[in-house]
């Protein structure tokens, strides 16, 4: 950002030396050194091995704030989600099962993350025919309820989030361990069509199983489907 400077015009009459005696340094509002350097430091995107900043902050479909400090010392799932996305639909059923799989350990979350401009359009709260409120993002809030989503909803207007992870479809799903390091980008599991494989691995679960034995990943990274 550009330091923006204040003047103070003097008046014409008084003197230049006197002037010069009682000029005063101009205010400015550049970052303190460690600051802008902290910033500096920060990485562009959040690629495998690659640890998130503590002050990324995601907003959730009610507006509740949280930061990656909040989440801090448990395992993150984030997805990336968009309601009408055939492959969302395909692997619908699975995201609700992964997620209860998750939600049975404390230090586990899994949240989606919505970055789709269809279905943000109505973030506005508005009132219906008769006056009565209708909470934002009305048509996403019903298909939560529809389809019995069990795992958060956080609202990526203008894609930031997307950006800085580098999500490239919906479902593209991230790790991120206790201490806030990406530990997988990629598919959530093996199966894209749901033909229920005899090999299946889902990815997402493995990841998590593995971080919490201590053990080693031993996939970083697959290619997304969507």
């Amino acid at each position: 950002m550009k330091p923006l400077y204040l003047t103070a015009l003097l008046a014409l009459a008084l003197p230049a030396s006197t002037a010069a005696q009682d000029a005063k340094p101009t205010p400015s509002v550049k970052q303190a050194p460690a600051v802008a350097a902290k910033k500096a430091q920060e990485p562009k995107v959040y690629a495998v091995g690659t640890k998130v900043p503590e002050t990324v902050t995601m907003v959730d479909i009610d507006g509740k704030k949280t930061t990656m400090k909040d989440l801090r010392g448990k395992n993150v799932v984030f997805v990336w989600y968009a309601k009408d996305c055939p492959a969302i639909k395909a692997s619908q059923a699975r995201l609700i099962a992964t997620a209860k799989a998750l939600g049975k350990h404390k230090d586990v979350v899994m949240v989606a993350v919505n970055s789709d401009r269809k279905d943000l359009a109505d973030a506005a709260p508005r009132k219906d025919d008769k006056g009565n409120k209708i909470k934002p993002f009305a048509k996403l809030r019903k298909h939560m309820a529809d389809k019995k989503i069990n795992f958060g909803m956080m609202i990526d207007r203008g894609g930031k989030l997307a950006t800085k992870f580098q999500a490239k479809t919906t479902p593209h799903v991230f790790v991120v361990d206790a201490k806030g390091v990406v530990q997988y980008s990629g598919a959530l599991d093996n199966d894209p069509r749901g033909r229920k494989k005899d090999d299946y691995v889902n990815y997402a679960l493995t990841t998590v199983t593995e971080l919490k034995a201590g053990k080693a990943v031993t996939t970083k990274s697959t290619r997304p489907y969507g």
